[in-house]
């Protein structure tokens, strides 16, 4: 009877790093497009708010925060008396989920 050779490799270290290099890609991918959209809805007169428009990815929490430190954004956000909120980052996060969900999926797919 011929001998039979089994060897086992243990990889899920290797599976982990790149889940976590897919992870960070999906979350990325998923800043600079909501930053885009958000940008994109953002009424300029100086282009100062449309600038300062930026996404951070937070690798520990897996997940995107997109936002601005101007002062004046959340007046143009939410609105003030006399005038209609834009509405651009809360609609650059909550209209394009499938979108969203798309990029996470073409990320996780390309590991």
């Amino acid at each position: 009877m011929a001998d039979i050779n089994v060897r086992i490799t243990e990889n899920a270290d290797e599976v982990l790093r790149l889940l976590e290099k897919a992870s960070s890609r999906a979350l990325k991918a998923v800043g600079m497009k909501a930053e885009t959209y958000a940008k994109r809805d953002t009424p300029v007169d100086t282009g100062n708010l449309r600038n300062s428009i930026a996404y951070a990815v937070n690798e520990s929490r897996k997940e995107v925060v997109i936002g601005t430190n101007v002062e004046y954004a959340l007046q143009i956000e939410n609105g003030r008396v006399g005038y209609a909120g834009k509405h651009m980052l809360k609609n650059a996060a909550a209209n394009h989920l499938d979108e969203y969900k798309d990029l996470i999926k073409q990320s996780m797919e390309s590991v």
